[in-house]
């Protein structure tokens, strides 16, 4: 499918203006732009990516004309579910709607969804595999278990992949990050750039499954290119959990100068090394690098 032509709905947000750079080294991309921001006009206007206006509220049909493949990252937050669960399930539902109508009136030949780890909760487990019950107690994992049924349910599931990403983690295309600027990782490596020391509110003993852009975009790549087995469910992950300190200290480590470290109170329920289901996605040929230093390094740049 290279040389196709991709539409990537919320394709200018954290991780999805990163997968629209990385794609379009050999694909036509266009994305989706909810509202208009300086940061998100001048990423645009510097590069080669199209870009159509689409509001799920009011648009019932994704924007654009054919594409090859259709990549949905326009999911509700966890601060935006956790604010107004009934506006964020909507806007879910309404985003998968129109992605089911553009497969369904051969706008495109398949879908690759975004949905979240978030789908099995939050209680802690040791392993967690696509398969096992599902007891999302938040909003934000409820809608994404919602909108997952949806596409499950529909007519054109055998041109649908559903990834379930745990903690991914990069540097950022553009400043205008949203709701995502709180997240640990970019945190962490402001705090390096902009202070030359590192503060956590938690004992850095609690653990995250985190996984670096680029093993997320390869991941991506591979499902587009893919002939067979790409149209499934899978866990998107590293598959092994790290501790914060661990975390803290590789992101240190990639800091041009010695950085300290101090670490709070704060505990999570995630007390214990856990373990993620990886085998569906590196049955198609994934192998996720777990190159955290490097996008530390560029992220701590690009705060700098």
């Amino acid at each position: 499918m290279a040389d196709g032509r991709l539409l990537l709905v919320g394709g200018s947000g954290y991780f999805g203006a990163r997968l629209a750079e990385a794609l379009a080294d050999e694909w036509g991309v266009a994305v989706t732009v909810r509202s208009d921001t300086p940061a998100r006009a001048a990423w645009l206007a510097d590069s080669d990516i199209a870009s159509h206006r689409y509001d799920s509220s009011i648009d019932a049909a994704l924007p654009g004309d054919d594409y090859d493949a259709i990549v949905n990252l326009a999911m509700p937050g966890a601060q935006a579910a956790g604010k107004d669960a009934r506006a964020a399930m909507e806007q879910g539902l309404a985003t998968a709607a129109a992605c089911l109508d553009a497969l369904q009136q051969g706008r495109a030949e398949r879908l690759i969804h975004f949905s979240t780890f978030h789908v099995y909760g939050g209680n802690a487990a040791e392993f967690y595999s696509e398969d096992m019950p599902k007891a999302p107690g938040h909003p934000y994992g409820q809608t994404h278990l919602a909108v997952e049924s949806e596409l499950l349910a529909s007519d054109v599931a055998d041109r649908i992949a559903i990834l379930r990403p745990t903690n991914m983690v990069g540097a950022p295309a553009h400043r205008d990050l949203g709701e995502q600027a709180g997240l640990i990782f970019l945190d962490l490596c402001r705090q390096a750039a902009e202070t030359g020391a590192m503060s956590l509110r938690n004992d850095g003993r609690s653990y995250r499954d985190i996984l670096p852009f680029g093993d997320a975009i390869a991941a991506v790549d591979l499902l587009l290119r893919a002939e067979t087995g790409w149209n499934n469910l899978f866990n998107l992950s590293a598959g092994q959990a790290i501790t914060m300190r661990t975390l803290a200290e590789t992101i240190a480590a990639a800091a041009p100068r010695p950085i300290p470290i101090a670490y709070g109170d704060g505990t999570d329920a995630f007390r214990s090394p856990f373990r993620v289901d990886i085998s569906r996605l590196s049955a198609l040929g994934w192998a996720p690098s777990a190159g955290i230093a490097d996008e530390a390094r560029r992220t701590i740049a690009a705060f700098a």
